[in-house]
């Protein structure tokens, strides 16, 4: 397999996975994960969990959200808002009607979506709340689209027809745009300086974190994340994510693990730490146990090669 093409597979599969092991740990405090020990394998979350009825290697609304999007820009061969704003509220209409999945829409995505379905066109339909569903689920763009002004550009429009605070559209702007220089293989200092020169392009204060999580890269986790936050909130979730992928840049399985024991949004943050560490470092710096029990690691896989197919990837 081509090298850029196994970039494109890792960060695909590299997001869902941390979605999947991340969702054992959604909302647990993390005394308690301390406590009981870390996860580093898929299994059940904890009864009570938005993901309690989801089976061992099966991933939530955060990779969905994530596949929505690259089939969109698959299909248009570009991003077009109008088609993707379709999509999502399709999807959401289809999640709503699963028991097992109904509870994992959050309420900003869920409150988006009710709009949307109710015929308020996507330039109105987002939620203010600065909540993270936007940057969970962007990394397709960084992947299509080759110019990093580009890339920009479609992550925003890809946040507002769900989340249109000026924070979510900078938090999804950091993540594309750090997917597209890890995928050029930028050092950590360059991937971190050109994501927070985009991202304060519309909030500096999410710039600003991401900036303070490289800055604490060297200091253990049960120090900084009191520090960061765990929640749900894009100014947390976010920057979380960066620091564990600036912290273990060179150990990717590592920064996984750590990441989906965070607690909190563990999900989220495992999600964007394993589409990061994915886009830099490709498919095999992943367990084999990881790839094998993912559930639909071949949809994931299949929908990579398409985006890659599709995109301008000759720079590589």
């Amino acid at each position: 397999m081509k090298p850029e093409k196994n970039k494109y597979i890792g960060c695909m599969l590299g997001s869902a996975i941390g979605d999947a092991l991340g969702k054992q740990n959604e909302g647990v405090n993390r005394e308690v994960i301390l406590k009981r020990g870390y996860i580093k394998d898929y299994g059940r979350a904890p009864k009570g969990s938005p993901g309690e009825a989801l089976r061992e290697g099966q991933y939530t609304d955060d990779t969905e959200q994530m596949l929505v999007l690259a089939q969109s820009l698959i299909a248009c061969n570009d991003f077009d808002t109008y088609d993707f704003a379709n999509r999502i509220a399709k999807w959401g209409l289809d999640i709503r009607n699963d028991t097992a999945r109904s509870r994992l829409l959050g309420p900003s995505s869920s409150w988006a979506i009710e709009k949307l379905n109710s015929g308020i066109s996507w330039k109105e339909s987002g939620s203010d709340v600065p909540s993270c569903g936007s940057a969970m689920r962007v990394a397709p763009i960084g992947l299509f689209f080759n110019d990093i002004h580009e890339v920009e550009k479609k992550a925003v429009l890809s946040s507002i027809p769900t989340h249109k605070s000026k924070s979510a559209v900078a938090g999804a702007v950091a993540v594309a745009v750090a997917i597209r220089c890890a995928l050029l293989g930028y050092d950590r200092f360059e991937i971190i300086r050109r994501t927070c020169e985009s991202a304060s392009n519309h909030e500096i204060d999410i710039a600003k974190k991401i900036e303070s999580s490289y800055e604490l890269r060297n200091e253990v986790p049960d120090m900084v994340l009191p520090q960061l936050g765990t929640s749900f909130y894009v100014y947390d979730t976010v920057p979380c994510a960066f620091y564990f992928f600036s912290r273990y840049f060179k150990e990717p399985q590592r920064a996984i693990i750590e990441a989906v024991n965070a607690g909190g949004d563990a999900d989220s943050i495992g999600c964007i730490t394993g589409a990061l560490c994915g886009a830099l470092y490709g498919i095999e710096y992943f367990p084999k146990k990881w790839i094998d029990g993912l559930e639909k690691r071949q949809l994931i896989e299949n929908i990579s090669i398409m985006i890659y197919e599709k995109s301008d990837h000759d720079f590589l």
